[in-house]
């Protein structure tokens, strides 16, 4: 598979297409086993880069630098969202998401929310900072927008002049992403005995864009 400037959607389809093949091929309760671990793995995976590179600016590990060292960046319009900072929690209210919309479009939402069900908790787990995540409300869940809720405040003056300062220093491509998420997938699924999984949702992907 070459990857020729992907994006959010290409993850996002990729993601369904990884999680539907789990669940066809090991049925609901060990599919969604196999889903978990997959997420998880990924998630913790970016997370710890995220804290390498906090580290490596010599900034505390809170929120803020949370924040401040994300890898991925949308197209304009791709995904709408406002934070509120409270004095003990930081809050982001997400209105419209390009993962939900390309499940949507490809009916591929009842295996795209497993996503959201793990990736962010695994995340801030690998970042492993001072804070935890909670997560009243999923838009993949129905819900009139995702709220995330991280217990500490963030100073968003100091994200936002260090986000100016680094402009896209810490986004990673999402080709990348892309073979990041596929290699926790074949790692998962090459433990379970199935060496042949991952090249078989490549073939999918390539005959559903």
């Amino acid at each position: 598979m070459r990857w020729i400037m992907k994006g959010i959607k290409d993850h996002a389809l990729l993601y369904a297409l990884i999680a539907k093949y789990c669940i066809d091929t090991y049925g609901r309760e060990t599919g969604e086993e196999r889903i978990r671990d997959i997420t998880v793995m990924y998630g913790k995976q970016r997370g710890a880069r995220m804290r390498a590179k906090t580290d490596a600016d010599h900034e505390a590990a809170d929120i803020t630098a949370y924040l401040i060292h994300g890898e991925w960046k949308g197209e304009p319009g791709e995904n709408i969202s406002e934070m509120e900072y409270a004095d003990d929690s930081t809050e982001s209210h997400v209105f419209k998401c390009a993962w939900c919309d390309t499940w949507n479009e490809y009916g591929l939402m009842e295996y795209g929310r497993y996503y959201c069900r793990y990736i962010d908790q695994a995340l801030c787990e690998g970042f492993d900072g001072n804070f935890s995540l909670h997560i009243p409300k999923m838009l993949s869940a129905g819900d009139d927008m995702c709220r995330f809720i991280w217990t500490e405040k963030a100073d968003a003056e100091r994200a936002a002049v260090r986000k100016a300062e680094l402009k896209d220093t810490y986004i990673l491509p999402f080709d990348f992403h892309c073979e990041e998420l596929l290699g926790c997938a074949e790692r998962v699924l090459c433990e379970a005995g199935d060496p042949d999984a991952v090249a078989k949702i490549r073939q999918e992907y390539e005959k559903t864009v």
